[in-house]
């Protein structure tokens, strides 16, 4: 797709109307082609219109399906923030703190609306039982747990640095004497 740039507005090729339109607009394109979303260069100019207020970004969560089979290897996965990073907690540790369950997954876009229409989170799939809370996958490969689905929903900006969202499930670490 060839380019040009103006000293105002940038302009990029639109396949579908076969003409040169403002970045803006091509951002805000209801069905955008699959050249345009695949190009990274749509960054800079996206957060620059973003910052001088004529497009607004939201963020959409799409649930990523999870394998069917319940087997011996592909059992429930459980694991432990330390020191901002996760660890699978093994059959035989212990931990004080926390011990989450990994109950689903959802990847998530960036996508861009004008300024007078709702920039909410939109959730593609199921949405997340109420009884979970979201573990963000940060793309610096941090770990962030928040405490409630509702944190998320009222910053959706921190969406931008997040390349998955973990949905888990706190459970209690128990240890069963038996006798012998």
């Amino acid at each position: 797709m060839p380019e040009t740039t103006s000293s105002r507005t940038q302009f990029t090729w639109c396949t579908k109307e076969e003409r040169f339109l403002p970045v803006s607009r091509c951002l805000v394109c209801k069905t955008p082609c699959d050249e345009t979303r695949r190009r990274g260069d749509m960054g800079a100019a996206a957060d620059a219109l973003v910052e001088a207020g004529r497009i607004k970004e939201y963020f959409v969560m799409t649930a990523k399906a999870r394998s069917q089979e319940k087997s011996a290897e592909s059992s429930p996965r459980f694991f432990f923030l330390e020191n901002g990073t996760l660890r699978e907690l093994q059959d035989d540790q212990y931990s004080r703190t926390t011990v989450y369950e990994a109950v689903g997954s959802y990847g998530v876009e960036r996508r861009f609306v004008r300024p007078e229409e709702k920039n909410n989170i939109l959730y593609e799939g199921k949405k997340p039982p109420k009884k979970t809370v979201p573990l963000l996958v940060l793309k610096e490969n941090d770990e962030v747990v928040l405490s409630d689905w509702k944190e998320l929903e009222a910053e959706p900006e921190r969406l931008a640095a997040v390349k998955e969202v973990v949905v888990t499930r706190p459970v209690k670490q128990v240890f069963v004497l038996k006798a012998l």
